[in-house]
């Protein structure tokens, strides 16, 4: 049972620093099951910022520390990634219940973005650290203020589904910067980005229609 394994409950070395002999006892625990070597350093980093940011240790350290590599082996790129989590849990000695828990509670505390393929399989991407992801949201970015600047111009109106689409064929399809595959599901992502960055060409538009129509 994860619950008896005993580990140092000393976290905070000093303010905002986790104590690094408890992350050493997780690094340890997890080497004990097959496991991605090539995966530790991110886990690591996964569980340290988490511990970081709620200043205290989880009731189950184990168990977050195994979310934090289930998080970081399912990374968009893995796809198709396609062990269940039956036999992750299974692989692991974890309830699915605990995992999908601590999951949740770390890729909410560090802002983690979720996505789910077409098979309901779950990926995460770390917006502050992904590449790709910051490459893709600049690109957004660069392409929704020319089309703010078009139609502030030149009055061209703003279809964000038509954009959203352009985007992600040329980031996905032709930048190959995440897998095709999952075209739907960052097209989605990508329309998001685009509707915030157009608060102001709607504000803009109701305004328009409601004093000017």
């Amino acid at each position: 049972m994860l619950e008896l394994i005993p580990y140092n409950k000393r976290i905070f070395t000093s303010k905002n620093h986790v104590d690094i002999d408890l992350i050493n006892q997780g690094k340890e625990f997890i080497e004990q099951f097959d496991i991605n070597q090539e995966l530790i350093v991110e886990t690591i980093s996964i569980i340290y910022k988490y511990l970081e940011k709620i200043h205290k240790i989880p009731q189950n350290f184990f168990k977050f520390f195994i979310a934090a590599y289930y998080i970081s082996s399912r990374h968009p790129k893995t796809f198709p990634n396609q062990e269940s989590k039956d036999t992750f849990c299974q692989r692991f000695h974890i309830k699915k219940s605990a995992l999908k828990y601590s999951v949740n509670k770390i890729i909410s505390e560090l802002n983690y973005i979720k996505i789910v393929d077409d098979m309901s399989r779950p990926y995460f991407l770390n917006p502050e650290r992904d590449i790709a992801y910051r490459l893709l949201k600049s690109i957004i970015k660069k392409q929704a203020d020319l089309a703010m600047m078009n139609f502030l111009i030149y009055h061209q109106p703003i279809n964000s589904q038509i954009l959203s689409e352009d985007l992600v064929s040329k980031t996905i399809l032709e930048m190959k910067l995440f897998p095709e595959e999952l075209f739907r599901q960052f097209y989605d992502l990508t329309f998001e980005i685009i509707e915030d960055h157009l608060e102001e060409y709607y504000s803009y538009i109701d305004l328009q229609n409601k004093y000017f129509i």
